[in-house]
């Protein structure tokens, strides 16, 4: 089975060579586990040609990449992802544990249906109408007979 040219993309922003990008990207693929033992890669020249880049810098990568053993060449066939290549690692899940949080103390604050906001300007506190923390637009108060205490 091969692997799908359109699995492959370079982001424009990335920082490094475009070799580096690219062994980097089919590393990547191979760690993750997205890029299966055997699968086989694009052939140079079509992945050159569908990352708009030099044959010779996909090739290049391909080398670093098959001196690294994340890789084998078969002569006249292509390139495979090596059966010697690093396995994806495997992780335990987490045991389950109980929910151990104090809701009183993380949502400190008790929403009425007035709020003081502190003016720093005029030295005193001003009292004014909110829903949820937040202020009632005036036009809304005169609607609904909303008053402030």
């Amino acid at each position: 089975m091969s692997i799908p040219i359109e699995t492959f993309f370079l982001d424009p922003d990335a920082e490094g060579t475009l070799q580096g990008r690219i062994q980097q990207m089919i590393a990547e693929g191979i760690l993750s586990g997205r890029f299966q033992k055997n699968e086989k890669l694009p052939s140079t020249r079509r992945l050159a040609t569908h990352l708009g880049i030099s044959r010779i810098t996909v090739t290049l990568a391909y080398t670093e990449l098959l001196a690294n053993e994340y890789l084998t060449s078969k002569g006249r066939s292509g390139y495979y992802v090596s059966p010697e290549a690093p396995e994806p690692p495997q992780f335990k899940p987490l045991p389950k544990s109980e929910e151990k949080v104090d809701w009183t103390r993380a949502i400190a604050k008790h929403y009425s249906e007035t709020s003081t906001f502190e003016n720093p300007k005029i030295g005193r506190a001003i009292n004014f109408p909110s829903f949820m923390g937040k202020p009632i637009p005036r036009f809304l108060i005169t609607q609904t007979g909303a008053h402030a205490r």
